[in-house]
């Protein structure tokens, strides 16, 4: 039997659509698999792009992980180690906390780039801390100087020297690594906070603060999406400016001549990044050295985290400079 001839004329145009649907899959995957150069990092770059360096694999094979340790009995609360796989002597450690609006996040996204930090010849203790609802403020900053005591006991089993630390972090993992450096360094503060304190303040060498937030009086003016839930879920309140121990996250409200120096990066388009301008003027007001990678005027729009998309050059230069401020800190 003849097929009617109105279905051999569809029959034909479909020939030309599918050609057209294979052009287009593969213009898309040429797009994809193109390696970023300088003109990429000039590009205005999405929130939390994570990527590692193009080196990636030498440092997974000269890096020792030890993942999964208890930190603290009580919570069950985890961390990996990243250790140089060759040492000669001991070596400095970084204590990293990371970002997610308390909310979220996790160390395993953190891994990559705590283990590019190992690689330069650090022991990095990257945690795991409880997340709000289920665990509210101040539990974090509790947890981690929990970790800095489990560093204290066993980190020198594994080629950590204790008397060099760094704390440091990302958003709201800057911001509890900020506080839980006032901490070590505020009396007052600790003593306010019932806390005591895991680390001498001499031994804490510097913090590394990405953009975090840092006053909590003006938090909400950044227009950062969602702040107002995330630390209205952290507080467990509804209206968090009510919170009654609100001024302890103010990190600006407790810095003293004994913070530790400091290193802080935030994006030119991140809407948090007058917390980390003025939380380095403070800072400095108290003559403590402050390295800042900032990109003001650059009209990069760098945005939040851009300092994890280590596949681009911005973020590159952001950790040789944080690089440069460990080794000079830690000598």
């Amino acid at each position: 039997m003849k097929k009617p001839a109105n279905f051999m004329l569809n029959k034909i145009w479909i020939f030309p659509i599918i050609i057209g649907l294979a052009l287009l899959a593969v213009l898309f995957m040429e797009d994809m698999m193109t390696p970023k150069d300088a003109v990429a990092s000039r590009e205005p770059a999405g929130s939390a792009v994570f990527a590692p360096p193009p080196y990636i694999e030498e440092v997974r094979a000269e890096v020792t992980v030890i993942p999964d340790l208890i930190y603290e009995e009580e919570s069950d609360a985890l961390l990996d180690l990243y250790i140089p796989a060759t040492l000669d002597e001991p070596v400095p450690v970084i204590l990293w906390i990371h970002g997610g609006g308390y909310v979220g996040g996790s160390k395993d996204s953190r891994r990559d780039y705590a283990m590019t930090l190992a690689h330069e010849g650090y022991l990095v203790a990257n945690i795991d801390y409880g997340l709000a609802p289920e665990q509210l403020y101040p539990g974090p900053i509790f947890q981690a100087n929990a970790a800095l005591a489990y560093l204290q006991e066993h980190a020198a089993e594994f080629g950590g020297d204790m008397d060099r630390i760094f704390i440091g972090g990302d958003s709201a993992g800057a911001q509890i690594a900020s506080q839980l450096s006032a901490v070590i360094s505020n009396e007052g503060l600790a003593s306010t906070m019932g806390l005591t304190p895991s680390v001498d303040s001499e031994k804490l060498r510097g913090a590394l603060l990405f953009c975090g937030l840092y006053n909590m009086a003006t938090v909400s003016d950044t227009g950062f999406p969602n702040i107002d839930y995330f630390l209205n879920t952290y507080t467990g309140t509804t209206a968090f400016e009510n919170f009654r121990d609100l001024e302890e996250l103010s990190t600006v409200k407790h810095i003293t001549a004994d913070f530790p120096d400091t290193f802080i990066s935030v994006g030119d388009g991140d809407p948090l990044a007058p917390q980390s301008i003025e939380l380095a003027s403070i800072i400095r007001s108290h003559g403590i050295t402050v390295e800042t990678m900032f990109f003001e005027g650059s009209e990069k729009n760098l945005q939040h985290e851009f300092q994890y998309a280590l596949d681009t050059l911005d973020a590159q230069e952001t950790l040789s400079e944080t690089l440069d401020f460990l080794s000079v800190k830690s000598r």
